[in-house]
Order: structure tokens, then sequence, then C-alpha cells
């Protein structure tokens, strides 16, 4: 079905109705800037203090003394030391309110005492990819529902005739991190340690 009406999108984003995808050009130096600075802040003293007390009061308690035990193991962090090694996009999807990035990421942070530890942190990143709010709902008018169902988010990364798109921070989950040797690909994959009860 031709879409007939003009649907204008954020800049950094547009609509290819021929292969029905929404097209996201995305700007990795900023991207990984983005990801830096919060995981720099997020590792600050006053930070880790701040979610502690607010992780107390609404995380079960197994998984509440998992983080204080894996935070034990990261002590006197020393922000400015963090790296990010790899980060591995996990999904991308777009709903009627925007687009959500979910990027796996994995770092080496220092402490005072010159040991580096290395970490992961699940990140959503958001974006608003809609000109205005009443256009998924023109878009939803024209196509019923094989726009929700049909259209597919195609990513471009540092796509210079096209205008990239803002993203914000809108979630970070912290994890402790693996790295394991996978003999046929003859190579290491970092993969995130999820909580578990098992130690409890």
């Amino acid at each position: 079905m031709t879409i007939k009406k003009h649907i204008n999108l954020n800049q950094g984003c547009f609509l290819n109705p021929a292969n029905k995808q929404i097209v996201v050009n995305l700007a990795s130096e900023d991207i990984l800037k983005l990801i830096t600075q919060e995981l720099k802040t997020r590792y600050s003293l006053e930070t880790q203090k701040n979610l502690n007390e607010e992780s107390s009061k609404l995380l079960p308690n197994f998984v509440f003394q998992e983080l204080l035990q894996r935070q034990q193991q990261v002590v006197d962090v020393n922000p400015d030391s963090l790296i990010v090694v790899s980060c591995q996009i996990a999904e991308a999807e777009v709903d009627d309110l925007g687009f959500d990035l979910n990027i796996e990421v994995y770092f080496v942070v220092g402490n005072t005492k010159g040991q580096n530890h290395f970490r992961a942190n699940q990140i959503v990143l958001w974006s608003n990819i809609w000109g205005d709010e009443e256009q998924p709902f023109d878009l939803e008018d024209e196509l019923g529902e094989q726009f929700w169902t049909s259209y597919q988010i195609q990513l471009l990364f540092d796509e210079k005739e096209q205008q990239t798109i803002e993203m914000e921070l809108s979630q970070t989950d912290d994890y402790a991190a693996s790295l394991e040797f996978s003999p046929s690909l003859k190579r290491f994959s970092p993969s995130i340690v999820p909580f578990t009860d098992n130690d409890f």
C-alpha cells in the first residue's frame, strides 16, 4: 500500500515505503561519548552511594546482596580510568512513542590500588523519531496494523549525506562480565553475568 500523506520524521530519520523500513542514521562517536560519560558518572562515589540507598528499597534482597557483593569487588574506583572496550547492539525497536537502542557495553575500570576490573552494562538509548505526535497515528490510519507489524528499523551509522538522530539515555543496568574463549572462532567473546540467586 502506498503512503498518501506526507510523513515528517525527526532529523536523522526517514521512511522508506518501498522496503517497509524506517531508516535511522546514528553517529557512532556521539553514542560512544554518551555511553562513556554515563558510565563515568555512574561509577562516581556519590552515584554509587545513592544507588545503594535506592536499590535497598526496590530490589529483592538476594539481588541487592549480590549487587553489594559485586560493588565491593570494585571499591575506590577511579572513573577517569574507565575505557569502553566493546559495544554490542542487542536490539533496536520502534513503537508509538519512539526508538529504543538496547546496547551491551563492556569496559575496563581501574581502582585506586591499580587493579583493573572488567564490567558490563546494559544501556538503553532512546530517541523520538516522529516529527510530531500525530505522525504515527497518520501512518496507522493509512496502513492499519501492517505498519506496526511490517515496518522495521534499518540502522545507518555515520552516513555523511544524512543528518544523524539525537539520542538520550533512558536506562542503565550494571552487571559483572566474563570473557570466554571460543576455539572454533579463535577469539575471546565477552558476555554478561546475570543476577542469580544460586549463590544464596
